[in-house]
């Protein structure tokens, strides 16, 4: 299980109904669509401090396709 990072619900990685976005290189899982689009819109957002201070700015194009 994992946590949905924009409504921190648990998330079983191999059912997301939300699907998956790949940020920085690190994959997120979504409970449902809405929560991923919410995601993609500021996904720097929802990511911790830390990871922001050692990443590059927001590129879309980091983005996995729909799932």
């Amino acid at each position: 299980m994992v946590v949905d990072p924009v409504c921190k619900k648990e998330v079983d990685e191999k059912t997301a109904l939300g699907g998956k976005a790949r940020f920085w290189g690190k994959v997120f899982f979504f409970c449902d669509k809405k929560c991923r689009a919410t995601f993609q819109r500021d996904p720097q957002k929802f990511v911790s401090k830390e990871d922001a201070e050692k990443e590059p700015g927001y590129d879309p194009r980091m983005f996995i396709g729909d799932m």
